[in-house]
């Protein structure tokens, strides 16, 4: 694999991380500044996030969802995912 497709390739895999951190503000009901204020994380950080300015530390991750009953977890890449690289 060249190294363009193995960027794009961590960088999808970075969107979809993202796109579920959204959607589970949005299934909370949460605004983000509801979730900073659960979290002790000022709003700004819950944006820079969800708009990938800056790449998010794994432990301000955990600290944002854990008020919330979650947290990050390694799983395996569907095979679909596999087969398209």
């Amino acid at each position: 694999m060249n190294r363009i497709n193995e960027d794009k390739r961590i960088m999808d895999l970075e969107y979809n991380l993202i796109y579920d951190f959204i959607k589970l503000r949005n299934e909370l009901g949460l605004t983000q500044k509801e979730m900073g204020e659960a979290s002790n994380t000022i709003r700004e950080i819950i944006a820079v996030i969800e708009t990938r300015k800056k790449h998010p530390q794994i432990n301000t991750l955990i600290r944002i969802l854990e008020p919330f009953g979650y947290t990050l977890s390694i799983t395996k890449i569907k095979e679909e995912e596999n087969e398209s690289r």
